[in-house]
C-alpha cells in the first residue's frame, strides 16, 4: 500500500508550502498529493481553499488576487511556530518533487467552473514535463472538470473523487468513473467501508482512502486492499501505536 504525502507533509510543517514537500521528501516520500488554483492574472498556485481565511486569516480568494499580492501572504500563519510561507506555483512543486516522485495526486479545484480553462493550463504546465505527465492522475470533485480533462488528452489519467458517497451511489458513481476512463477511486475515510471498498475495487479500480492519519485504521485499510492511503503522515506506518 501506498502512502500518499497530503498536501505534503502537513502534520509536521504548513500543508501545500514548499517546506511541506521538502519534509515530505526528506521523510522518503515518493508519492504527493496537492491541490491548484488559478490567480487573477493567470499562474497556477497550490494552495487547498479557494480563499486564504483559514490558512492566512485573510479574507480574499486566490481567484481575485494577482501573484505579486499572494505572495505577500503568509499561508503558514494556521501553523504553530512556523516561519512564513507563501503558496507556491505548481511549476516550483513539480520541479521540487520530480526528481523522487512515482505518483502525483493534481486535485484541480474548479467547483462551478470557477476557473474556466484551468484544466488545459494544468495539462499544459506538466505536459511540459514529459517523465511527469505519465505519473500524475488528475482529480476534481467537480465532475465537468475530469470530463474536460479527458477531452483534452486522452493519455491523461484520471482519479473519481467519491465525497460523501453512501452505498446506494456507489454503482452510479462507479459507472460515471468508468465511462470517462478513470482509473482511480477516491474515497473519504469515514465511507471507506470494506463493502464499499471491495466493490469499487471488483470493478477494477485502484482505491485510495483519504485522509488516514492514525496507523490503526491505515492498517485496516492494507488488510481490505487498497491501493494507496492520503495521510497528513508520510511516516505513519513507522509510528508506534495509534
Amino acid at each position: 500500500m501506498i502512502v500518499i504525502s497530503h498536501r505534503g507533509a502537513s502534520a509536521y510543517a504548513p500543508e501545500n508550502t514548499i517546506t511541506a514537500f521538502k519534509k515530505a521528501i526528506e521523510m522518503g516520500s515518493k508519492a504527493f498529493e496537492f491541490d491548484v488554483h488559478r490567480s487573477a492574472d493567470g499562474q497556477l498556485i497550490v494552495h487547498h481553499d479557494y480563499d486564504f481565511s483559514r490558512t492566512a486569516a485573510v479574507e480574499k480568494s486566490i481567484k481575485s488576487l494577482k501573484l505579486d499580492d499572494i505572495k505577500k501572504i503568509n499561508v503558514a500563519k494556521h501553523f504553530s511556530n512556523a516561519s512564513f510561507e507563501n503558496a507556491p506555483l505548481l511549476g516550483d512543486v513539480l520541479d521540487l518533487i520530480s526528481p523522487v516522485a512515482d505518483f502525483i495526486n493534481v486535485e484541480i479545484k474548479n467547483d462551478l467552473n470557477v476557473y474556466p480553462g484551468i484544466e488545459k493550463d494544468i495539462i499544459g504546465e506538466i505536459q511540459a514535463r514529459p517523465s511527469i505527465f505519465e505519473k500524475t492522475i488528475f482529480s476534481s470533485f467537480y465532475f465537468p472538470t475530469l470530463e474536460k480533462v479527458r477531452e483534452i488528452s486522452s493519455k491523461a489519467r484520471l482519479a473519481y473523487l467519491g465525497h460523501k458517497l453512501p452505498a446506494i451511489l456507489v454503482f452510479p458513481a462507479v459507472a460515471k468513473a468508468s465511462k470517462i476512463g478513470c482509473e482511480n477511486f477516491h474515497l473519504s475515510r469515514k465511507i471507506s467501508f470494506s463493502f464499499n471498498l471491495k466493490l469499487i475495487m471488483k470493478f477494477g479500480f485502484k482505491v485510495c482512502a483519504y485522509t488516514v492519519n492514525e496507523k490503526k485504521e491505515a492498517e485496516r485499510l492494507k488488510e481490505i486492499g487498497v491501493f494507496a492511503i492520503f495521510s497528513n503522515y508520510p511516516d505513519i506506518m513507522e509510528k508506534n501505536g495509534n
